[in-house]
């Protein structure tokens, strides 16, 4: 009725009153610029403020671009340039404009970083990177939990959103919840007191990891010393396989609490911590014997950017750190090399090095001679395999280890010995599979060369293996040499299937072979 709308409008324009306070607003305005600045340093991201109207956007609006390091911030209303008042103009968009403004807010490399709202994007817009949202405007009901809901997808390192409240909708969106279920509840709203109750409960569990390891000073400790200091670390964590899932399990959740908690002071004062034990995580993940399942996705980031945006992100430490080496003189056949590898005494660190370093070289050999090196590789796996299934111990993988590698150097210096390309030799390996076919080994050489000469003509053409036409030439010039070279010592299908082989021989070159784990 007539007399409520009035009323309604007269509480309104109190409000608003109140809200426009020049005091207010610079206040709200310094802290929202001091506040998101903090936490972006720790999470990329986006933010929204809910304010009650337009009048406040704009004054809102003025004075958070006039602060010092004020983040790139627009309004998004509604309006006609042609009726509302001049300070409106510069904020009123047309829907062409207004479309694309909501793009770029939804991708986190491009600006805004803050987009100041009313009504619109409260409901039905979705940007996963938004992860904070400042309210200055009485909500309730279903129009209040539609609005927290922009704020709370997960989003890479983004595990939910922040709510800052600055006129007390607390407990409308606690009432408002009251619909749904207790569960709901407690996964929509959590006070941000409790996230830094956990966050300090699963930091003393990460941290407990490293009972009598004196890690607190890493950051300032010579280049020369670090590296020992992480492989001990190392070592604590990878004791067995339970132990590493623990570690692993809450050290995600810590990271993901100190998202939330963050700029809390709680968050900073583990901040260096938290780095030193992502640290080792990485580690986990680049060097471990066991690919780690069941655990949440975020292991697949390393470094997080939760970490590395504040501060240099550390790389793994290895042994090449540890031992002043340049990448290139890392080589598992120099005895002195294995020889200061097994000085160390984590002896579950050499052992993963080891077997990474000797997985890592047999995929670039097997990438261009899968025959030479597959045998290789199988027996690689066949360690592992024994290893997870406890037959043999530590020491006697990192024995049989070296066993492998001893055999991968007499491999490759057998093909040098031999004088062809690694293209050449990957052919002749082939070859020598039907050896019966051909006179003597001096033979095979020649068209293995002569093979990897043909290949020429066609593989220089871009994706020739996606182009069926091309195979087929290739095929056909390939077999008419090996008809020529070969002279009736094979039947017309066995050369057929030859030829085909070799075909795919050269197309499996070029593709990486599946990486292998302990479990």
């Amino acid at each position: 009725d007539p007399e409520t709308k009035e009323a309604l409008k007269r509480k309104y324009e109190k409000i608003e009153k109140i809200m426009l306070s020049e005091e207010r607003i610079s206040r709200i305005a310094k802290d929202i610029v001091e506040h998101f600045n903090k936490r972006v340093q720790d999470l990329k991201g986006k933010a929204l403020i809910v304010t009650i109207s337009r009048k406040v956007a704009v004054k809102l609006y003025d004075n958070i671009i006039r602060q010092p390091n004020a983040p790139s911030t627009v309004i998004v209303m509604s309006g006609n340039k042609n009726k509302d008042p001049k300070e409106f103009h510069p904020h009123i968009r047309s829907k062409k404009e207004l479309k694309q403004l909501a793009e770029d807010f939804k991708n986190p490399e491009k600006d805004p970083q803050i987009a100041i709202v009313i009504d619109m994007w409260l409901t039905g817009f979705d940007a996963p990177c938004l992860h904070t949202m400042y309210f200055d405007k009485p909500m309730k009901d279903h129009s209040l939990v539609q609005a927290i809901a922009r704020v709370n997808r997960v989003f890479k390192d983004k595990p939910g959103g922040l709510i800052v409240d600055y006129i007390g909708i607390a407990d409308n969106l606690k009432k408002s919840l009251a619909i749904y279920t207790l569960n709901t509840i407690r996964e929509t709203l959590i006070d941000i007191n409790e996230v830094i109750q956990l966050l300090k409960e699963k930091y003393s569990i990460v941290a407990s990891f490293f009972q009598e390891l004196d890690y607190k000073n890493w950051k300032n400790l010579p280049p020369d010393q670090l590296p020992m200091l992480t492989i001990k670390a190392y070592e604590k964590v990878v004791k067995d396989e339970e132990t590493k899932r623990i570690f692993v399990r809450n050290l995600v959740a810590l990271k993901k609490l100190y998202a939330l908690a963050s700029p809390r002071p709680e968050s900073y004062e583990i901040k260096q911590d938290l780095i030193f034990f992502d640290m080792i995580k990485k580690m986990v993940v680049k060097y471990s014997t066991a690919r780690i399942r069941e655990i949440n996705k975020e292991l697949e980031y390393e470094i997080t950017e939760l970490i590395s945006r504040s501060i240099s992100a550390q790389p793994p430490v290895d042994i090449l750190t540890l031992m002043g080496k340049e990448k290139v003189e890392i080589s598992i056949f120099d005895e002195k090399f294995l020889a200061e590898l097994n000085s160390i005494p984590q002896k579950n660190y050499v052992k993963d090095i080891l077997a990474k370093i000797i997985k890592d070289q047999l995929i670039v050999k097997m990438n261009t001679n899968p025959i030479r090196y597959r045998s290789l590789y199988e027996a690689l796996n066949n360690i592992i395999d024994k290893y997870n299934i406890k037959l043999i111990t530590t020491a006697e993988v990192i024995e049989e280890l070296e066993k492998l590698a001893k055999e991968f150097k007499r491999k490759i210096e057998e093909g040098q010995k031999i004088n062809l390309t690694e293209q050449e030799l990957a052919f002749y390996d082939l070859l020598v599979t039907r050896e019966k076919f051909f006179e003597n080994y001096q033979e095979i050489r020649t068209i293995a060369k002569e093979i990897v000469k043909e290949l020429g003509y066609y593989i220089k053409v871009a994706d020739w293996n996606k182009k069926e036409y091309l195979k087929a030439r290739l095929r056909a010039a390939v077999k008419n040499l090996l008809i020529k070279a070969i002279n009736g010592r094979a039947q017309y299908n066995e050369i057929e299937q030859l030829s085909t082989e070799i075909i795919n021989h050269t197309e499996i070159i070029c593709v990486s072979t599946p990486p292998l784990s302990f479990r």
